[in-house]
């Protein structure tokens, strides 16, 4: 079973789409201790479903959350706290891949040649697993356009894909 490391944006816009508690259950998601404490906060979770979906696969123990020290921690970009220990814990946990919409730390996996995935291309694995079908896939993603911070050309590709995976 693969393990999946999230921080805080890949955990929003799963919530947002209503995705994170299929990946739950599918996967092992574990969260870093300052990815929790960015996005669950008792104003947070008053004000934003999204983080009392968290919050509540959290206290349900679906998600993991995790303590990480970040002592000697050194990236070839500045990136949050949140972020930081996200990379710290994927390079420690043996199988991991680290569940990102983050430029940065996109560019920090490359240059430590960790294994990463955004939140669109896990909306593919989603229906390629066949835990949710071809309209919520694609529903999803443009929600996705909306909502994050993707280019024209990776939501194109993804629904691309989208495409040719179910017409496969």
């Amino acid at each position: 079973m693969k393990i999946i490391i999230a921080d805080s944006c890949s955990l929003i816009l799963l919530s947002k789409c209503t995705l994170l508690a299929g990946l739950a259950e599918r996967f092992t998601v574990f969260i870093p201790g300052g990815v929790m404490n960015e996005v669950v906060t008792r104003e947070t979770v008053k004000k934003f479903p999204d983080a009392k979906i968290i919050s509540s696969l959290v206290s349900a123990k679906k998600i993991k959350a995790v303590r990480v020290k970040i002592k000697d921690a050194v990236f070839p970009v500045s990136i949050d706290k949140g972020e930081t220990e996200a990379l710290v814990l994927a390079r420690k946990t043996k199988g991991s891949i680290l569940a990102t919409d983050d430029g940065k730390a996109i560019k920090a996996c490359r240059y430590l040649n960790l294994p990463f995935i955004i939140s669109p291309k896990i909306v593919l694995e989603l229906y390629r697993l066949d835990m949710i079908d071809f309209e919520k896939a694609k529903s999803s993603i443009k929600k996705m356009k909306i909502i994050g911070r993707y280019s024209a050309d990776i939501i194109a590709d993804v629904l691309l894909e989208l495409e040719v995976l179910r017409n496969a």
